[in-house]
Parts: structure tokens; C-alpha cells; sequence
């Protein structure tokens, strides 16, 4: 038989109060006797009654979690890690994540997703820059609570977990340039409306405009591998003297390198690559691939923490958070690897 909470509090030497503060991460508990409650209802298997909970307080204790996907194109990494982050911060404080992916189809209805049409969760995280602002707002109407990662609109109060893009673009610009001697460089972006392709594109500007170099960006109306590489034979074709690739992202990179060794020219001998997110293949691609690393399962624990905070205390929106980049070194550039390769965004 499983335990109640006034047995926990008669192990613990506390208040039934004090247990449920603790075991849903409420305020008003010091770090200690947190630790100490939680460590008691680990060892006596202790498990909510979350279908009581939400009879008594109205809620599902649920978090939906909405993506865009290209059917039928496998999942990547990058949604991998921030729904993992996403699922353990949301664990932590009883509730559990639904999952979603949605295409361009379903977008144009948000009452065809039956976790809002039945009403299945108390809150939304909306993840990636590929999902249309009118979608968002649409789901903003419906009144749940809603953070966005990845992606930002700036004239609405939605809150929302982003990455220094402008900055993590620029600093592996300037590498180029600082380091590498390069000044022919291009931008390989995704479509210009796309939140993290336009702040990305804006971090290469600036760093061309410090050398006085004419920008060179090339918009696509996606950022996979594919694109890339199509998108990459034609500026070959045009710009025969290029000297370098910064990628809006990595998917994009690999694309570009491929079609560079078509062609013959040598990654990173004739020309340098750098990509974006620090996805898990790319310290095993040929060659391993230089990039910007977002931390993707911490921005999914932001993400959720704040959406819980919004659901249990009704906190004020208008939230903006941005998490650091930082610059991955290895041979796409022509750089020795800064370290071993990570496989996981949140290892070492």
C-alpha cells in the first residue's frame, strides 16, 4: 500500500504542509528539509494521485509540447534534447509533457489538435522558428499559457527561451576572418521571417561591416541538408572565389560540404564551414563540424520552469530569456578540435 502524505510528514518530522510545498516544488521550504521529504517519499515509492489533483484544482497537470515537423523526415536532435530538458523540470514538479509535431497543414487549424480541443494540458511550449506566427497566435487566443523557444515576436507579450543568436553568429564570423584570414564569406540562412535565421544573419553583418566587406546572404526556404547542398552548387557556380560558409545551421553545413566536395574543393582546405546548434553527429561528420552550441536541454528546463510558474502563480508575461552561446572548434574550419567530441548537449 502506498503512502500518504501524513505518513511522510510523521517520517520526515514535518507538517503534511511542508511535504506537499516540497514535493511540488512550492515556496517556503528551506533546501535541506526539501531534500530530506524528497528523499523519504523516494524510498517509501511514493506516488501522487495526479487525476485527484486535477478533480481538485482544475487542472491537467500537463504541458503540452508543439513542434514543427517535415514529414516524414525523422525527429532531430535538437527537439530531442529540448523536450528532454522540457520533461525533466516538468517531472519535477508532478506534471507530465505531450508531445506533439504538427506540418503546414495542420497549423491552419489549431482546433485539429485534440490536446486544445479537448482540453488535455494546462500550458504550451511552442519550440522552433518554422512555426508560423499566426499559429502562435491563434493558440495564444485560446487563453493557455504559452512560452515560446527558439522563436520570438516581438510584438506580442508572449513569453519566450532564446539563444544569443546575434552573438554565437558573429563570434564564429569573426573566427573566420581573425583567424582563419578569410574575407569572402557567405550566409547560408533559412527563410528571412524565420526569428533565429534573421538574428543569426544579423550577428555575420556586423561582423562583415567591421572589415568593410559587402555581405553575401543566401535565403532558403529551409534549413535542411538538402537545401544546403542545392543552395550551395549554385553559389559555387556564381561565386567561384568563396572562401568561407557560415551556416544558419548545421543540417545546412553538412548540405554545404557535400556539395563542396563535389565540386572539388576541399573542406576546410580550399574552403571553411562553421554551422549552428552543436547538433550529436557533428564531431563524427567528415570533417568534424565547427559550430555554434545552443544549450538545448537547458532550454528546455527554462522553458518549462517558467510556463509552471505561470500556470501555479499567474506570474506576469512578457518574459524574454537568453542563454549564452558558445564556440565549438574542430577541423570544418581548419581548427584543432577545442576539446573531445560531447555527444550530449548537457554532458561535459
Amino acid at each position: 500500500m502506498k503512502p500518504s502524505l501524513q505518513e511522510i510528514a510523521e517520517r520526515a518530522g514535518v507538517s503534511t504542509a511542508t511535504v506537499s510545498r516540497a514535493l511540488n516544488g512550492r515556496p517556503g521550504v528551506n533546501a535541506e528539509t526539501r531534500a530530506h521529504v524528497l528523499r523519504i517519499a523516494r524510498e517509501t515509492g511514493y506516488m501522487p494521485n495526479i487525476a485527484a489533483k486535477g478533480l481538485a484544482t482544475s487542472r491537467s497537470f500537463a504541458l503540452g509540447c508543439i513542434n514543427y515537423t517535415r514529414s516524414p523526415q525523422p525527429i532531430s536532435s535538437y527537439h530531442v534534447q529540448i523536450v528532454q530538458g522540457i520533461d525533466q523540470e516538468a517531472r519535477q514538479h508532478g506534471y507530465h509533457v505531450i508531445t506533439t509535431f504538427v506540418d503546414a497543414e495542420m497549423m491552419a487549424d489549431v482546433m485539429r489538435l485534440s490536446l486544445i480541443a479537448e482540453q488535455r494540458v494546462d500550458g504550451l511550449v511552442l519550440v522552433g522558428p518554422a512555426l508560423k506566427a499566426s499559429f502562435i497566435i491563434q493558440l495564444y487566443n485560446s487563453q493557455l499559457p504559452i512560452v515560446l523557444v527558439d522563436n520570438l515576436l516581438p510584438e506580442t507579450c508572449i513569453d519566450a527561451v532564446v539563444c544569443d543568436n546575434v552573438g554565437g553568429t558573429y563570434r564564429a564570423t569573426r573566427h573566420l576572418i581573425d583567424e582563419h584570414n578569410l574575407r569572402r564569406l557567405a550566409f547560408f540562412s533559412g527563410p528571412a521571417d524565420w526569428f533565429s535565421s534573421r538574428e543569426r544573419r544579423q550577428g555575420y553583418e556586423q561582423a562583415l561591416r567591421e572589415i568593410g566587406q559587402e555581405p553575401l546572404v543566401i535565403y532558403m526556404p529551409d534549413t535542411t541538408v538538402n537545401m544546403g547542398y542545392g543552395a550551395m552548387l549554385e553559389v559555387l557556380d556564381s561565386h567561384p572565389d568563396l572562401e568561407g560558409v557560415v551556416a544558419v545551421n548545421d543540417a545546412t553545413a553538412v548540405g554545404v560540404i557535400r556539395a563542396s566536395k563535389e565540386r572539388g574543393r576541399r573542406v576546410p582546405d580550399d574552403l571553411a564551414v562553421v554551422g549552428f546548434d552543436n547538433v550529436t553527429w557533428g564531431p563524427l561528420h567528415d570533417p568534424p563540424l565547427t559550430t555554434v552550441r545552443m544549450f538545448k536541454h537547458e532550454t528546455g528546463i527554462q522553458a518549462a520552469r517558467r510556463l509552471i510558474d505561470v500556470i501555479e502563480r499567474g506570474a506576469t508575461p512578457g518574459f524574454e530569456l537568453r542563454l549564452g552561446t558558445e564556440l565549438i572548434l574542430r577541423e570544418s574550419c581548419g581548427c584543432r578540435p577545442t576539446s573531445e567530441p560531447t555527444y550530449s548537449d548537457h554532458g561535459s
